[in-house]
């Protein structure tokens, strides 16, 4: 009998050991635009445990290490500080003008802020959430001014420099965080949407939106000099507007995936010669290229359209369309797990925030959000990894 028992016991600790080495929390903060508020997910269960109050529209999200959440809400002119821990909403932070999107700072310690209705980027302080500094960094138009006239801040790795986008006057203009100084405008043959940094960081491609005379480029800026090496123009199909996204570089940096979301294309540049080699055709909206964990393929997720198109990164070639619903909007976040194995995305339409699996290539979970999700945040593990 005292045998059974230890061997009993055995068991038991040999279980708990086993559910404390395999579990882990998983939970999705999704922004919904049509609901004012923000939900959080539980990824194992899900299942929504709690629903947040924002401002009016929110749309992106970043979070601290430490599980520090703002939320930029795109209809009013504040900043929502969510506990990511507590899953509590902390305070309002009121702004200057309304905020288009944020940037948190390499060592998160200082948030970006820049505007949809004003030529200005404010930092935050993370650790008081003071507004420390608002700087201009351009002319702003007389009459009104049609979209938004900035896009994504985008920080250097060292933290020293933030570079914003002027999409009014069409420069890109970099401020020296610390002093809030501008250290130079570079000027563009377009409004720029994002910046991504080389593999070395030596250059930053500057990728950019709709150009005079229906073109597109990518315009490559040496990242020491600030001067412009190379405008690549993206070739473009029979009825695509020339709308650039977002891109992703290959694991070895040679060669930079861009989307063209005014379209259904992904351009491939070759970073040694600087010139497009290839296009490939996706689905219409192509805006979000992720890489996988391994490095071997690119999920692609288009904004206008109801799939995720997966490339070969090594082929350069498409091998599957991922159905993903049967709205046709899809949100601009994506996040793959730690080892790799799923991929979260949202179907902005259906209201669902999707779970692919990356080996089957095929949707596996279809859960719940609030209307008009367009970007969501990850707690894994206890921990605030950056979402794509």
């Amino acid at each position: 009998m005292k045998k059974q028992m230890i061997v009993s016991a055995l068991f038991a600790v040999l279980l708990l050991v086993s559910s404390v080495a395999t579990a882990s929390d998983r939970f999705a903060f999704v922004t919904s635009e049509g609901d004012n508020n923000l939900s959080v997910v539980d990824l194992n269960t899900e299942k929504v445990v709690k629903t947040l109050p924002t401002g009016k529209t929110p749309h992106a999200l970043v979070f601290t290490v430490n599980g520090k959440g703002y939320v930029n809400n795109r209809g009013s002119k504040e900043l929502t500080v969510v506990d990511g821990n507590k899953f509590e909403v902390a305070k309002t932070i009121a702004l200057p003008a309304i905020s288009m999107l944020v940037a948190l700072s390499p060592d998160g310690k200082t948030l970006a802020v820049a505007y949809k209705d004003a030529l200005k980027v404010s930092f935050i302080d993370t650790a008081t959430d003071e507004i420390t500094k608002t700087i201009p960094i351009g002319k702003e138009p007389e009459g009104v001014f049609k979209g938004a006239m900035m896009r994504h801040p985008y920080w250097s790795k060292d933290g020293d420099f933030v570079f914003a986008s002027d999409d009014v006057n069409n420069n890109i203009v970099e401020i020296a965080a610390k002093t809030g100084e501008i250290k130079a405008i570079i000027p563009l043959p377009g409004p720029n949407h994002y910046l991504h940094p080389s593999k070395d960081g030596s250059l930053l491609y500057a990728v950019n939106e709709a150009e005079k005379g229906g073109r597109t480029s990518v315009t490559v800026i040496d990242n020491g000099t600030d001067k412009v090496v190379k405008d690549i123009p993206i070739p473009l199909e029979s009825g695509e507007q020339g709308t650039l996204h977002h891109g992703e570089f290959t694991r070895d940096g040679k060669y930079f995936f861009v989307c063209n979301e005014g379209g259904r294309t992904v351009a491939i540049i070759d970073t040694s010669k600087l010139e497009v080699v290839k296009t490939i055709r996706t689905g219409m909206g192509a805006g979000h290229p992720a890489m996988t964990k391994d490095g071997k393929y690119i999920f692609v997720i288009q904004h206008k359209d109801n799939t995720v198109t997966v490339i070969d990164v090594e082929k350069q070639e498409v091998v599957k369309n991922i159905s993903v619903g049967t709205g046709k909007k899809q949100a601009h976040a994506s996040y793959f797990t730690p080892d790799g194995k799923f991929f979260y995305m949202v179907n902005a339409e259906d209201n669902r925030i999707i779970e692919i699996d990356t080996a089957k290539m095929e949707v596996v979970s279809k859960i719940p959000v609030g209307k008009s999700s367009m970007f969501f945040g990850i707690k894994e593990g206890g921990e605030f990894p950056a979402t794509e």
